[in-house]
């Protein structure tokens, strides 16, 4: 066990008390898993105040699959997100090094059990591959390129403002990504809760990145309507189907589906983004808002795509969104607007992707100026795979 758990946290949560927890959550998954991984630090820094253990879980399915549940810990329920990784994505450890988030989701993470057998070799063999040269630059190109991809998004979305501001909040998150992966950083939570990592990689840099992403992507407003739309959205989702009605929906869209529709995973996401706004970290709440209902407004979505025929991902859309949520599920729509900035003007969305570009212009000068020359990969348009679920 590492040194430093003893730590106290808001409401009686320590390093120690989260460890135990993992631990106990570990020992239920034994049936299924090969290893179990726990992400430290267990305390978050932004958002202490909401006791949760992310655990990695690799084992012999083919399919990665996100789970919430609780565990009972010494200082009460805990909340407990375990990520399932195939052991077959860590077979070729440079295939496996070269792949977006999946090298970070095992290095900034501890072992908590392994069984005997090939696995804890292969997760060794992905650590020591990560940042071979070749290997470290095809995975930033290959972060650079799906935040490329998000960005083209954006502006096929035009005609319904509010939604090129998430997608635009995706292509910073991606590019983010790259830059704290080029300065040997921490890369979790920055699809979801970024400002204070940015923040560090604004300072080191010297590039005024935390501002221009503050302004690009409107962050400020207070998230009282956004917490109330997020419940009616999810309300309404609910209501809408299943993923059973749908046999041609794959395993890995099915599953996020009912990951995000768990009711227990909208009490968590209520607590986050409602500690983060007492905490007046506007920026934090509304980026973790905007991008968990986008993950909700997705499940109508894949459905009716499925019942078209498609092979559906579950975060990758085939049809603008406005023109999606309307085919699928019409009623959410004005909710989503309110979580996704509200009323915004085309020409004003168009700004905020003029200022995205020189984001972008900026992260990929610091990666020149570090010596490495990112690879380009076909792979990044289509954000499908190993390790892409965010944090």
């Amino acid at each position: 066990m590492s040194q430093g758990r003893s730590t106290p946290a808001a409401h009686g949560y320590s390093e120690e008390g989260l460890w135990q927890v993992a631990v106990k959550a570990a020992g239920l998954l034994d049936h299924s898993a090969l290893s179990v991984r726990c992400r430290r630090p267990l305390i978050d820094g932004d958002c202490p105040e909401v006791a949760d253990a992310d655990l990695v879980a690799i084992w012999d399915r083919f399919d990665e699959l996100p789970e919430r549940t609780t565990v009972d810990g010494p200082g009460g329920r805990v909340f407990v997100d375990v990520l399932w990784i195939p052991a077959s994505a860590l077979i070729d450890p440079g295939d496996a090094a070269g792949y977006m988030m999946l090298p970070h989701l095992l290095s900034e993470s501890e072992e908590v059990s392994t069984r005997p057998g090939p696995v804890g070799a292969m997760v060794e063999n992905v650590l020591r591959s990560m940042y071979e040269r070749s290997i470290w630059e095809r995975r930033i190109g290959g972060q650079l390129n799906f935040g490329d991809a998000a960005l083209a998004e954006a502006s096929r979305n035009m005609n319904f403002p509010p939604a090129v501001l998430f997608f635009l909040q995706a292509a910073h998150s991606y590019y983010m990504t790259a830059l704290a992966d080029c300065l040997k950083m921490s890369v979790m939570s920055l699809l979801t809760r970024p400002i204070t990592k940015l923040r560090r990689m604004s300072e080191e840099t010297g590039c005024g990145l935390e501002a221009l992403l503050r302004a690009n992507l409107r962050l400020e407003g207070d998230p009282s309507a956004s917490l109330q739309a997020l419940r009616r959205v999810h309300e309404a989702v609910v209501a809408h189907g299943s993923p059973r009605q749908v046999r041609s929906l794959g395993g890995r869209a099915s599953g996020h589906y009912i990951y995000s529709i768990s009711p227990l995973e909208l009490e968590y996401r209520e607590a986050v983004a409602a500690a983060l706004a007492r905490r007046a970290d506007h920026a934090n709440a509304n980026f973790f808002l905007r991008f968990w209902a986008y993950s909700l407004s997705r499940c109508p979505v894949v459905l009716e795509e499925a019942r078209e025929g498609r092979e559906v991902s579950f975060y990758v859309p085939f049809k603008p969104f406005k023109e999606s949520i309307l085919a699928s599920c019409p009623e959410i729509l004005d909710d989503m607007k309110t979580i996704f900035g509200g009323e915004l003007s085309a020409s004003e969305a168009q700004a905020s992707v003029e200022g995205t570009e020189a984001f972008r212009g900026l992260v990929a000068e610091q990666i020149r100026l570090s010596g490495l020359s990112p690879s380009r990969s076909s792979e990044a348009t289509s954000p499908r795979g190993r390790g892409a679920r965010p944090s």
